[in-house]
C-alpha cells in the first residue's frame, strides 16, 4: 500500500500494526500535512460487523475535540473497498514502548501522566463516551510531552443500549474492570478500573494480574487476585499508592466516582511533592529529552520536600502523614541521619539508638494507623526472648521500612509496647528485642566434639536467614508457611527446613536449608522469571515459519502452536512467514503467561 493514494492522501510509511488494522504515515495532497492513516485489515474488512465497529470508532471520535485526545479529519464510510480513518500524526512513543525503554516510570512522572489521561476521560464521559479499552498500547506520548488518548474501536455510548458479541468478550483482559469481564453493565467508573491498572503498570513494570491464558487473567481480575502496588515499587510516593489501589477496587462503589475525582486525587500527589508539570523543568517534555538527569534532579527535589513536608506535618501533630513522608525518604536514603532523629525524636526516647530501634519505631505507629484500618500490616522479622514465643506472623505491609536489628554489645532495651489512640480499641503490638549475646568466654583448651555431640534443645538460639536475590524479589515461604520477602532477614530455627521463594512473576526456586544454632546464614539465588507463550490460532498453516529474535525456532506445526519466551521482561521480535500465504511481524514486551498472536 506504500506509495499508493487514497482519495487524497498518499501512504508515504507503516508505522504500526494492531490485531484490528495497520497504521500508516500519511501526507494529504493539498494541504502537504502529516496524517496517520488507519487501514482495516482486508480479512477483517470484509466483514460488515467489522466495518460497523470501525464506523463506531469514526463516529466515537469525530466530535471528541480535546488536546489530550487523538483527533480525527477524516473517515472512509463503510462502503469505500479500504475501510479507512484518517487522524492526526503524533510523533512519540506508546506508554508500552516507554515502558520496554525505562522499566518502570517515577511516581511524579506516572501521576502526570495519569492525570491527563483522567482528564481525557472526564471530557469523554462528558460526552456520553466509555473508552472501554485504556491500556498503555492506547496511549501516546508525543515528543512535546503531551499525552494522546488513542484507538476509541470499542467504544459505547452511555446513552445506547449495549453492544454486544454473543459469547466474546471485547478489550484487553489484563486491563478490563471485573463488571467488564464479567459482561455486566458499565459506566465510567469502568474506565477508571482500566487507569488504575495502567499506573499500576507504569509505576512497577508489572501488571497486575497474571494467567497462564485469559480465562485465568479474567477470573484473577474477578477475584482482585493482584499484590499491592506498593509491594512491587517500596520507592513510590504514598499518596500514589492510595490513588491506585482505589481506582482498582473491585467494587466500582469504592472507586473514585468521576474522573475528575481521580484527576483531582493525583494533581494532590504532584502538589505533595511540590511538582508543577506545567514549569519547563519539571515538564514531560523535559523527562523525555533526557530522563535520567530529570530523575537525579527529581531524587535531589525529593529530599528537600519530603523532610519540609514532614516536619510541617509533625508540627499539625499529624504523625501518621509525617511518617509515610519519611518512610519515602528513607527508602531513597536511609541513612538520613536528620530524618533518623526525627523519627526518634517523635517517639519520645531522648537515648542513644540504633538505627534499626529508629526503623521500629516508625514501623509501631505505621502498624497502628494500618491495624485500625482492618489489620495489621508487618515488614521485616520478628524478634522474641527465648523466655516468650514469637508473636504471630504478620503480612507485609506496602511500605518499605527496613527493620533489622544486629546484636548490640549493650543490653537490649525493655519492650517495647505500642497502643492503639484512644477512643476506638486498636489491637496491641508488640515489638521485642533480640537481647544482646553474652560475652565470649576466655579462651581454653577444651575437648573437640564427636560428631554425635549436639547442643541440647533448651540452649539453642535461633538462626537467621538473609537471602541475596539481587534486583528481583519474592515472597519467602518456609516449610509450607510465609514468613516474608527476600528483601528480610529472618528468624530461622535451628534444624533443616525447606526453603520456597515464590513470586508472581518468578519462576518457583526450592531448596532445602540447614541452619544451626545462632547461625547466621546468607543464601545467594538466582531467580528466574516464569517463561512466557506465543500462542498461534487456526489462521496459521502448520507450515509456516517462527521466528523469535532473528532466531529459526521451527514451524507452527512443530511448535504444537505456542512458541516459548524464556525471557519475558525484554522486548522480543516473533516473525511468521506463510509464504505466500502472507508474512507478520509483531514486537512483544512482557509475556504473563500467554498471548495470542495476531491472525494473518
Amino acid at each position: 500500500m506504500i506509495g499508493t493514494t487514497l482519495d487524497k492522501y498518499e501512504v508515504l510509511q507503516k508505522v504500526g500494526e494492531g490485531g484490528m488494522a495497520t497504521v500508516y504515515r500519511g501526507r494529504h495532497a493539498t494541504l502537504n500535512r502529516d496524517v496517520a492513516i488507519k487501514v482495516l485489515h482486508p480479512h477483517l474488512s470484509s466483514s460488515s460487523r467489522n466495518r460497523k465497529r470501525f464506523a463506531r470508532e469514526a463516529r466515537a471520535i469525530e466530535q471528541l475535540h480535546h488536546a489530550n485526545i487523538l483527533e480525527i479529519f477524516d473517515y472512509s464510510g463503510t462502503d469505500a473497498d479500504d475501510c479507512y480513518i484518517i487522524t492526526e500524526f503524533v510523533q512519540g512513543d506508546t506508554l508500552t514502548s516507554l515502558l520496554h525503554q525505562r522499566g518502570k516510570l517515577p511516581s511524579e512522572v506516572a501521576a502526570v501522566i495519569g492525570q491527563s489521561l483522567a482528564i481525557a476521560l472526564a471530557y469523554a464521559h462528558r460526552e456520553g463516551i466509555l473508552h472501554r479499552d485504556l491500556k498503555t498500547d492506547n496511549v501516546m506520548v508525543r515528543r512535546d510531552g503531551t499525552v494522546k488518548l488513542m484507538d476509541f474501536g470499542i467504544a459505547r455510548f452511555l446513552d445506547e443500549s449495549q453492544v454486544t458479541m454473543t459469547g466474546a468478550l471485547v478489550g484487553s483482559p489484563a486491563f478490563m474492570s471485573p463488571e467488564q469481564a464479567r459482561e455486566h453493565d458499565l459506566d465510567q467508573r469502568s474506565d477508571l478500573f482500566a487507569l488504575g491498572t495502567l499506573l499500576f503498570y507504569l509505576v512497577t513494570g508489572h501488571l497486575p494480574f497474571a494467567g497462564s491464558n485469559p480465562s485465568l487473567i479474567l477470573k484473577n481480575v474477578i477475584e482482585g487476585n493482584r499484590p499491592n502496588v506498593s509491594e512491587l515499587a517500596p520507592t513510590m510516593s504514598a499518596r500514589l499508592a492510595d490513588v491506585i489501589e482505589r481506582l482498582m477496587a473491585t467494587n466500582p462503589d469504592d472507586r473514585f466516582p468521576t474522573a475528575e475525582a481521580a484527576g483531582d486525587a493525583l494533581g494532590a500527589c504532584l502538589a505533595e511533592a511540590r511538582i508543577d508539570p506545567a514549569i519547563d523543568a519539571w515538564s514531560l517534555h523535559a523527562w523525555l529529552e533526557d530522563p535520567d538527569p530529570w530523575e537525579q534532579r527529581l531524587e535531589a527535589h525529593l529530599s528537600e520536600v519530603l523532610l519540609d513536608e514532614g516536619r510541617r506535618c509533625l508540627e499539625q501533630g499529624d504523625h501518621l502523614a509525617a511518617l509515610r513522608l519519611f518512610n519515602r525518604l528513607l527508602s531513597m536514603d536511609e541513612d538520613n541521619e536528620e530524618v533518623l532523629a526525627l523519627v526518634q525524636g517523635l517517639h519520645g526516647d531522648p537515648s542513644p539508638r540504633s538505627r534499626a530501634g529508629v526503623y521500629l519505631g516508625a514501623l509501631a505507629a505505621l502498624l497502628l494507623f494500618l491495624g485500625g484500618a482492618g489489620g495489621l500490616v508487618w515488614v521485616g522479622q520478628r524478634y522474641a526472648t527465648p523466655e516468650e514465643p514469637p508473636t504471630a506472623e504478620l503480612p507485609p505491609p506496602p511500605a518499605p521500612v527496613r527493620a533489622e536489628v544486629s546484636p548490640s554489645p549493650e543490653p537490649a532495651p525493655a519492650d517495647v509496647q505500642v497502643e492503639a489512640p484512644a477512643p476506638a480499641p486498636q489491637p496491641r503490638v508488640r515489638i521485642i528485642r533480640k537481647p544482646a549475646p553474652a560475652p565470649a568466654p576466655a579462651v581454653a583448651p577444651v575437648p573437640v566434639a564427636e560428631p554425635n555431640d549436639v547442643v541440647p534443645e533448651e540452649e539453642q538460639q535461633p538462626g537467621w536467614l538473609t537471602i541475596n536475590s539481587g534486583e528481583l524479589m519474592g515472597d519467602v515461604w518456609l516449610d509450607g508457611r510465609k514468613v516474608g520477602d527476600t528483601r528480610q532477614r529472618h528468624q530461622v530455627a535451628p534444624g533443616a527446613h525447606a526453603l520456597e521463594i515464590r513470586g508472581l512473576f518468578l519462576q518457583t526456586h526450592t531448596e532445602q536449608i540447614t541452619v544451626s544454632s545462632g547461625e547466621e546464614l546468607t543464601l545467594p539465588v538466582r531467580l528466574q522469571p516464569k517463561p512466557g507463550h506465543v500462542v498461534f490460532d487456526a489462521s496459521y498453516p502448520d507450515d509456516c515459519s517462527v521466528h523469535l529474535d532473528g532466531t529459526a525456532s521451527g514451524t507452527v506445526g512443530s511448535l504444537q502452536r505456542r512458541l516459548m519466551v524464556v525471557d519475558p521482561d525484554r522486548p522480543h521480535e516473533v516473525v511468521v512467514d506463510c509464504g505466500d500465504a502472507g508474512r507478520r511481524s509483531e514486537r512483544f514486551g512482557v509475556v504473563p503467561g500467554e498471548v495470542t498472536f495476531p491472525p494473518i
